[in-house]
């Protein structure tokens, strides 16, 4: 009887040990960035147009729209973001930054519009 109330001891030690570490894990960092669509001398921008982060950083882009001309996308292919921002109506994206390098963001609707990148750190 001995016995088994040690083994059953030290599962239960496992167990509240390895929920002990897990849950201590800290959550990754969340960077967060407000960019704004204007229209300067005829030409269309977002600003700031470049982020930077970390590998591992969530990242949250809120994007206003004050351009005249009403909508305009936000796209960064690798990660699968693609969004149009409406002219008095603020958006969101968000995603994890899981890969490092620099990555195009562009207009998908209007390619030769706007344009800028996300830099993710090692």
């Amino acid at each position: 009887m001995r016995k088994y109330l040690l083994i059953i001891s030290a599962v239960l030690s496992f167990v509240i040990i390895g929920h002990s570490v897990l849950s201590a894990k800290e959550e990754a960092p969340l960077r967060e960035f407000t960019s704004v669509n204007i229209q300067y001398q005829g030409s269309k921008v977002w600003v700031p147009a470049t982020f930077i982060a970390q590998k591992g950083d969530r990242i949250k882009i809120n994007l206003i729209n004050n351009a005249p001309s009403g909508q305009h996308g936000f796209a960064i292919d690798e990660y699968k973001i693609k969004t149009v921002a409406v002219k008095g109506e603020p958006k969101t994206v968000e995603f994890t930054a899981d890969k490092p390098g620099i990555f195009r963001i562009y207009c998908h609707i209007h390619p030769a519009h706007v344009g800028g990148q996300l830099l993710v750190l090692k």
